[in-house]
This record gives C-alpha cells, structure tokens and sequence, in this order.
C-alpha cells in the first residue's frame, strides 16, 4: 500500500512542472480517487508554496500560527491567574475583563455552533462531537481575527468540505504507514494531529477570494468597490441589496454572461421576474455545496481551486448549471422555476457541467461538450416551488386597515381643500368654537328677516349642502375603518392632515360633518351594502386580534424587512447623489 502512495505521491509532485500537471487532473476530474488532494488543495489555494524545499517550514510555522490564535482568543477565566477582581469579575462590563469578553464569546460561538450541527446531516461524520468542536473552534477564531467580518451564515458549508478531504488524506495515509515508512514530507504534511490547524490555513485562503461574498459593501477594499456597479436610482430590486459585491456578481452573471449564451433562457426569467439572488447567493457564497451530493461537490470544487485562487470558473459553471435544466425552465411557470432553482436536479456526470464552462468562457480552446439536458418529471419541483411559495406568503405582512383609511382620508381632504377653502368662511362663525356645526350659520341666516336675501342664502344654502355630500362620501369610507367612533378616527386623521389652524378653523371639521349629516338632503347608503361591506372589516379585524403570537412575530420581520429594503434605496439614492455631486463640484473647480 505505501509502495502505491508512493509513486502517486511521485507522479504528481516529483517533476519540474509538478504544478500544472496537478491543475490538469483537478480540471479534467483526476483527482476524485487522489489520496493526495488536500495537498494539491494547498497548492492551488497557495497555503503551500511552488518550491518543494519549503514545505515543511511553511507548514510549521502556520501550525504554530494557528496555535498562538487559538491560545488567544479561546481563553478560560477562571484560568487567568492572578488578576485584578474589580476588572475581573462575572459582572464586569470592563472591556479589559475577561469575563466580559467570555460572555460575548460565548454568544458567538452559540451562533456558530447552531449551524455547525446542521452542516451535511446525512453524513455520520459531522455528527461526531470531536469534528463539530474543530469547526466551530475554527470558525471562531476566523471570526476573531476578522473582526470587520466576523462569521457570516454559510462560512461552515465552506469549511465542512476542507475538513472532510484532510479526513479522508489522514485515514489513506494512516493504514498505508502502518505497513512501512513513510518519507518525512508524508508524515509532516498528513499528520492527523494537525488536521484543524492545516483546515484553518486552507480556510483562511480560500476566505481571502470569498470574503467579499460576504461582507457588506461597507467593508469592502477600495479596489473591490471600484469594480462593484455603482447604485442607482430607480433600479431593480435586485440591483440592491444587503451585499452590493455578491448582487453585483449574480447580476452580472445573468444579466450579461446568459444573455449572451442564451438570449431565450435570459428572456424567459425576467419575464417571469426570477431575480438572479433569489437561487444565485446561494449557488455562489457556498461554491454550489448545496446543490450537488459532496463527492460531485469535491470534483467541482477541484476544478475551481485548479483553475484558478480568483474562482472565476464560478461564472461559467453557474450558467452551465442553468443551462443543463434549460428546457425544463422554459417549459415551465414561475412555480416549477423556482423549485427546479432553489432544488437543483440531480446530474449523471458533474464533470460535463465543468467541460461546458470550460467551452463557454473560452470556446477556441476547448472542445464543444456533448449536451446534456434534464428530461425528468417536473411534479416534484412544482411541489418545491409551491412550498417555497407559501413560506413566502406567510411571512408576507397582512394589509393594515388603519394606514389605508387614514392614506384615503388624506387623499380625500386634498381632493376637496380648494373647494372648502372659498366656501369655508361662510360657515365660520365670527368666535366661539373653531369646529361649529356647519349647518347652523346656515339655518340662521335662512330664517333671518330680510325677504330679499332668502333667495340668495337658499341657493347658498344648497351649494354648501352639495360641498358637505362631497365631503361625506369621500370621506365616510376611511372615516368607518377606524376604531370604531367616528369622532375619534376623525380628529386623529385631521391632526395626521397637518394643516394649519387657520385652514383647520376656515373649513368644516369631520366631526362637524358627521354630526350634521342628519341637515343634509343627500340620499342614505344602502343598508344591506353598508352592513355586509363593515362586517366584513369587521371579521378581518376580530381575525388580526387572534392572530398568534408566531404569526406576528412574522408580520413584524416582514415589516423589518420591508424598512430595510426602503433604507437600502435611500441609501443607494444618496450616494448616487454624493457621486452626482462630486462630478460636478469638479467641473466646476475646473472652470474657475
């Protein structure tokens, strides 16, 4: 057995271009039966460098690196020694305490930890609590030496893969050295003592190309946001987002590298406004971990790390995986769409997907693949779909009657305010109350004694009663989706109409109006109308009240949502603005 990690070892390492033979078999899928991968892994990631001497240093001094971190930012306070108790202490909010920083420890580590005993449930091998601890000790001490990034959801689906393979490595090298001696390089670099400080240094490179991928935009480096595209107004929702650099990336891959492989496909999604971040996040934060089965997802992630540390095979596989189901997608409604995107079809040979991106990003050098499509029964993932679907209509917040009635009185009172406002001052009386019953002036001045002025207050009489009508059935809709009481409602929408004392005390109030409809000559509503119309506000509201408590936990995320989105385009506005600004604030330095 050592005699045949032996000559593997050599046909891969031992010969002058060694680094392109590896990228060679990683890309053409050579190295699924490798015992050797976690070795070319570090080359491709650059943990190790080209130069063979400097293996075992490198390799040292990083294990060493890995042990100084971890001694740092994994402490036990009990364990200090002798300090000082005032800072000290399980109550001290001191940021010099230990005990401060071992409770803000330890909520990270529960975060990370919740994902942790997600990562492959199908596997045995992540369900061991020896391989969840390296994990999570790993990832937390990423976090900790990357504070403008800390740990992120979906960092663990990164790492998983990494320690797998290094456990794979150890187990081939582990009975083959049973047998006889290994070389030194063999026994340095696949010593199974070290499997979490090597998974820590594969990680961290691997982070370096990913990292944007995660972060915010406000993290990113100068070079990357000049790269980013640029926000602007007015754009499509999935122009914006949490992570300009990672949205930036599934657009430009859909918007550009499908359209130009496949105008049809590209069409077809965005007439069924399938936005790229709705599957594409995913597909791209965690290198595809979730849509092939992990032995396929080690042949992809060979071919990425081969071709090259900056990942850009990831564009090219992305659209060929659209394009490996692109009959079915055309085929098919929204629903169908999004279960085929969000539950990837299983696929025969992963390998061909790596051949097609190959042809696509460079057609002159690489031969045109055999096509394969899928050709399966589209039930299940219309299932998908419409799961998917519901969870997104459940969280979805219910419409709020009470913003509705206040929005259309505010609408009404603006309809109406120019016509109120010239005949206003007739109803005013000349002090008391700034609410008068409007119909009072009126009735007085009617029955006043001059015979000459009755016809003149009549015609007015009627034309203020047609004004009043108006106002009412404008009016009476948002005024019964209140509380309950008119009156209330009312003056709560007048004080939301924020106008001024003296438009307010010029023209009638709604109680005013309300109160005096009984004066007016205007027709009742129907009954049966009016009665099934307010009952049915009525259930929908007794339904709000009993709302669980579940389900207005979701109503209020959904709302937080919604907050975010608004402030990511305000957001995106003023820096399009401030951008706008400068431009011209430099032309114009430049004219004077």
């Amino acid at each position: 057995t050592l005699w045949i990690l032996d000559k593997e070892w050599e046909e891969l390492f031992v010969n002058n271009n060694y680094l392109a033979t590896i990228r060679l078999k990683g890309i053409n899928g050579q190295l699924r039966s490798s015992r050797f991968r976690s070795v070319c892994w570090k080359l491709f990631l650059e943990v190790l460098p080209q130069d063979r001497s400097q293996w075992i240093k490198t390799t040292s001094d990083l294990r060493t690196s890995y042990t100084k971190i971890k001694e740092i930012h994994i402490t036990n306070p009990r364990k200090a020694g002798q300090q000082d108790l005032i800072i000290n202490n399980p109550l001290s909010q001191d940021e010099g305490s230990l005990w401060n920083k071992f409770f803000q420890d330890k909520e990270l580590r529960a975060m990370i930890e919740q994902d942790v005993t997600r990562t492959f449930p199908e596997m045995q091998y992540f369900q061991q609590e020896n391989v969840r601890k390296i994990l999570t000790d790993v990832l937390f001490c990423y976090a900790r030496e990357n504070e403008q990034l800390l740990y992120k959801q979906g960092m663990h689906e990164l790492l998983a893969p990494i320690v797998f393979i290094l456990h794979c490595d150890h187990q081939a090298f582990s009975h083959a050295s049973e047998a006889a001696q290994p070389s030194e390089e063999m026994k340095v670099l696949l010593n199974p003592e070290y499997l979490e400080h090597d998974a820590y240094a594969m990680f961290t490179c691997l982070m370096k190309t990913a990292e944007h991928w995660f972060s915010t935009f406000e993290h990113d480096s100068q070079k990357e946001k000049d790269v980013m595209i640029t926000p602007m107004p007015f754009a499509r929702p999935q122009d914006l987002g949490p992570s300009i650099a990672i949205v930036a990336k599934v657009n430009q891959i859909q918007d550009h590298l499908l359209k130009k492989h496949d105008i049809e496909l590209y069409m077809h999604l965005n007439r069924l406004e399938i936005a790229p971040q709705i599957y594409g996040l995913r597909w791209v934060r965690l290198l595809f971990g979730r849509e092939f089965p992990l032995q396929d997802l080690l042949v992809v992630w060979d071919a990425l790390f081969a071709d090259s540390i900056t990942l850009n095979l990831v564009d090219y596989i992305f659209v060929a995986m659209l394009l490996y189901i692109r009959d079915a997608l055309i085929s098919s409604n929204y629903q169908t769409c999004l279960g085929l995107l969000m539950h990837y079809p299983p696929i025969g040979d992963v390998h061909s997907l790596i051949l097609r991106a190959l042809f696509l990003r460079d057609p002159k050098r690489n031969p045109r693949p055999v096509t394969h499509q899928f050709q399966q029964n589209l039930d299940y993932y219309k299932a998908r779909g419409a799961d998917l679907m519901n969870k997104t209509r459940a969280k979805a917040a219910p419409l709020n009657i009470n913003k509705v009635s206040n929005s259309l009185l505010n609408f009404g009172r603006k309809l109406i305010a120019p016509a109120m406002a010239s005949g206003g001052a007739v109803g005013a009386p000349a002090g008391g109350s700034s609410f008068p019953p409007p119909a009072m002036p009126i009735r007085s001045t009617v029955e006043a004694p001059q015979h000459h002025q009755q016809h003149h207050h009549q015609h007015h009489h009627q034309h203020h009663q047609a004004q009043q009508q108006r106002m009412m059935k404008s009016e009476s809709m948002p005024v019964q989706l209140g509380k309950g009481k008119g009156e209330t409602c009312a003056q709560s929408a007048v004080n939301l109409t924020g106008q001024s004392s003296k438009n307010i005390s010029s023209s009638p109030s709604i109680e005013s109006l309300s109160g005096g409809r009984e004066f007016t000559g205007s027709p009742p509503l129907s009954a049966s109308k009016r009665d099934s119309f307010f009952s049915t506000i009525s259930r929908s509201r007794s339904q709000s009240k009993t709302m669980s408590r579940k389900e207005s936990e979701e109503e209020l995320e959904a709302q937080i949502s919604f907050l975010q989105g608004q402030l990511n385009d305000l957001e995106a506005m003023c820096k399009y603005c401030a951008k706008m600004m400068n431009t011209h604030l430099g032309k114009c330095s430049t004219l004077y």
